[in-house]
């Protein structure tokens, strides 16, 4: 039986800093600062960007509950790293419908959802990963007058208004849809 309630998977490093903490327990995730990615403080007034981790990782179940759960996870994590109010709709949308489209038509196939959200220099990367193999058409092949696929398309169009990219990669069970989009930090 799938429990409704979100899991969260283990990362084994954290930031050391009492900022990962709390944000860890705010949001219910496990949070690190990576080493490979250092913050680029160019595009940003350094004393504004987030003092803790710029990776953040979930495991839920794919269950219609885990949806809303975790887009108000998401939502602490971009407040925390203080992107733009625009920004964080638009980031939230695209969440809220892929993981909602993974829970609906990849649940069969899948025992966990997993997503990833992560600041990198000059851009944010949001990774939603499921074990069925097969790619939405509404990303590859969209098209008005398809019978669905709508929200995919509206995420499509979206993250291209942001300026951002959107794209479906294989994996060894499945696939993950990766979106990255310049970062924007609030005024």
């Amino acid at each position: 039986m799938r429990r409704s309630t979100l899991a969260i998977q283990a990362i084994p490093h954290f930031c050391g800093s009492r900022d990962a903490q709390s944000l860890s327990s705010r949001t219910g995730a496990h949070v690190r600062r990576t080493d490979e990615t250092p913050l680029d403080t160019s595009y940003a007034d350094p004393d504004r960007l987030p003092a803790g981790p710029v990776l953040v990782r979930w495991t839920l179940p794919p269950t219609v509950a885990a949806v809303p759960e975790l887009r108000h996870r998401v939502r602490d994590v971009l407040r925390n790293w203080h992107i733009h109010p625009e920004l964080q709709d638009t980031l939230l949308l695209v969440t809220t419908e892929l993981v909602s489209n993974a829970v609906r038509h990849a649940a069969v196939l899948t025992e966990r959802v997993r997503v990833i959200l992560a600041l990198s220099p000059g851009r944010i990367r949001l990774d939603v990963a499921d074990d069925h193999p097969f790619r939405p058409k509404a990303l590859t092949d969209s098209g008005t007058d398809a019978e669905d696929g709508r929200g995919l398309l509206i995420v499509k169009l979206t993250i291209a208004e942001a300026k951002g990219a959107i794209d479906v990669l294989p994996s060894a069970t499945g696939k993950t849809i990766r979106v990255r989009v310049p970062v924007a930090l609030a005024p």
